[in-house]
């Protein structure tokens, strides 16, 4: 049987989500799991206007994408609430591709 690109890319999901390799264990909504967890500030995110809407509100932000397994986890609804090591963010964006889900968390900074 030919494999295609897409079980290829499937198959090198165990590797990149591999704690010897790119990921590191955390906890998301109560479970353990290998995620890559990327610290984000707000010029890598969509757009100038939320930068500028928060900063008017003096509301001051942070954010981190998540990358987690399709098999291990779900694509959370914008706007929910979900634990990341201990600390309660919203959702701002989610999606699956891949094989990989990506959740772009927010909260708000004391």
């Amino acid at each position: 049987m030919n494999k295609t690109f897409k079980d290829f890319t499937l198959e090198d999901l165990d590797v990149f989500f591999n704690v010897s390799e790119m990921a590191d264990q955390h906890e998301l909504d109560g479970l353990t799991l290998n995620l890559i967890v990327v610290d984000n500030s707000l010029k890598d995110l969509n757009g100038l206007g939320r930068e500028q809407l928060d900063a008017m509100q003096e509301v001051y932000k942070v954010y981190k994408t998540v990358y987690v397994k399709n098999s291990d986890f779900f694509v959370p609804k914008i706007g929910t609430e979900l634990v990341l090591d201990g600390q309660s963010y919203y959702v701002e964006e989610s999606g699956e591709e891949m094989g990989v889900i990506r959740i772009v968390l927010s909260a708000n900074e004391s």
